[in-house]
C-alpha cells in the first residue's frame, strides 16, 4: 500500500508538519488523515466481535489495508474524545508497524490489549499526535499554578485519562480535578 509506504516510520511530529497541520489546540487529525488519503469510516463492530466470540464493545478500532486503499474504522457510539484518540492510535499502528498492515490485512485494536508493547506504543505516539509537546508547554506555561486535567482535556479535545497519561509521560504536573476512563 503506497499511503503505508508514505508514512511508515513517520514521527507525530514529522507527520504533523509534513502536512500541515495547526498545533493549536484542538489538533485536526480528520484534516491530517484526509491529507495522508485515509479514510475514517464510523462502524458498528457487534457483527464482527459476535463473529470471534468478542464482548460485545470490545473492538475499538480497525485498520484495513487493501489494494491502495487505507482505511480506519471507529465505533460509531463513541464520543468525539474517544474517536479522535481512536483514530490516532490507528494512524500510529501504520506508521510504527506497517509491516503488520501489509494488503488485503485487518488489525483492530481491543480494549484489553492496552498493555502489549505496540498498543503502548501506538497509545504514546497517539497522545504526541493529539498532545504535541510544543503545543502544551506552551499552553502550560499560561498558567500560574499547576493547570487542572479538566481544563487541559478541554483545549485538547481528548479525555481525562488520556491528558494525565501524556502529562505524566512528560513529568508534568497538574491538579487532578476529574478522571474520567477513556472510553
Amino acid at each position: 500500500c503506497e499511503i503505508l509506504k508514505k508514512i511508515n516510520g513517520k514521527s507525530s511530529s514529522e507527520l504533523l508538519r509534513e502536512y500541515g497541520i495547526s498545533l493549536v489546540p484542538p489538533i485536526d487529525i480528520s484534516l491530517l488523515l484526509r491529507k495522508i488519503g485515509i479514510k475514517e469510516i464510523p462502524a458498528d463492530f457487534s457483527e464482527i466481535e459476535d463473529l470471534i466470540e468478542e464482548e460485545r464493545g470490545s473492538i475499538l478500532g480497525i485498520t484495513y489495508a487493501k489494494d491502495e486503499s487505507l482505511d480506519i474504522f471507529y465505533r460509531s457510539i463513541d464520543t468525539e474524545n474517544r474517536i479522535r484518540f481512536t483514530l490516532a492510535h490507528e494512524l500510529a499502528h501504520c506508521c510504527l508497524h506497517a509491516d503488520t498492515l501489509k494488503k488485503r490485512h485487518i488489525e483492530w485494536r481491543k480494549c484489553e490489549t492496552s498493555n502489549q508493547s505496540k498498543e503502548k506504543e501506538a497509545n504514546i505516539f497517539a497522545g504526541e499526535l493529539l498532545i504535541p509537546l510544543s503545543s502544551i508547554e506552551q499552553i502550560y506555561s499560561r498558567f500560574f499554578v499547576a493547570p487542572s486535567l479538566s481544563a487541559l482535556s478541554s483545549i485538547f479535545h481528548v479525555s481525562t485519562a488520556v491528558m494525565a497519561a501524556r502529562l505524566d509521560y512528560l513529568k508534568l504536573t497538574y491538579i487532578k480535578d476529574k478522571v474520567e476512563d477513556e472510553d
